[in-house]
């Protein structure tokens, strides 16, 4: 019972230690940094590839599908490719994108955040010719895979992947691996100012989630 109780108190300690380092010191900052990839001035592509996000059962898009939508529609006006495509076909949260990827579970009636920012994109003038909506795709490499097939069937030879700052890396290892002409476009970069204890944990919960799939995609051969 002692050591019992010893071993409680040591693992308090250590968990404390940890927690104090993640909301007080850089280190979330730092080990976002490996995560962010930037690419050239986006120009010149055939294809812009907006990843899904996450949504609400209600079909209300969470924040990071809102920065992705915005990002990609601004890259569409600004002419950086004449067609757009958005990806993502359910609604159920990080743990049942993991239980995809881990088991290959498929949601009983799914919820395509892709037609919500679909919709959306065409309520700002996208002609319904230049967009696709992707309602099947469950996890990034399903995303990309569909993104492949529908640039072989346009005759496309270049895509600009947008999606967070953080996720850019997950993406653009499934992209090389699919053997996909890519130009990474993410959203603006905050992580080197998410230094409040708050937004050091949210950050930290973002990282580990990357590092995690990284590592599961790379036992499962999508990267």
């Amino acid at each position: 019972m002692k050591r019992l109780k010893k071993s409680a108190r040591i693992l308090f300690v250590l968990s404390a230690v940890v927690l104090l380092a993640v909301m007080f010191t850089p280190l979330p900052n730092m080990l976002a940094r490996p995560l962010v990839v930037s690419g050239p001035a986006p120009s010149g592509a055939g294809l812009i590839a907006v990843l899904g996000g996450g949504a609400y059962p209600n079909g209300a898009l969470g924040s990071s599908s809102n920065e992705r939508l915005i990002k990609g529609v601004l890259h569409y006006k600004r002419g950086h490719a004449g067609k757009i495509v958005f990806t993502g076909g359910m609604v159920e949260g990080a743990f049942g994108k993991l239980g995809n990827t881990v088991f290959g579970a498929r949601p009983a009636e799914p919820l395509p955040e892709a037609s919500v920012m679909g919709g959306i994109a065409r309520e700002f003038g996208i002609p319904p010719e230049d967009l696709a909506v992707d309602q099947g795709s469950l996890n990034t490499y399903e995303n990309l895979r569909f993104v492949k097939a529908y640039m072989e069937e346009k005759g496309l030879k270049t895509v600009m992947i947008v999606t967070s700052p953080t996720h850019m890396k997950r993406a653009s290892l499934v992209a090389e691996k699919l053997g996909l002409a890519y130009i990474p476009a993410p959203v603006e970069d905050n992580t080197p100012y998410r230094t409040s204890a708050i937004d050091r944990l949210a950050l930290t919960r973002e990282v580990m989630w990357e590092y995690l799939g990284i590592a599961l995609y790379r036992m499962y051969g999508y990267v």
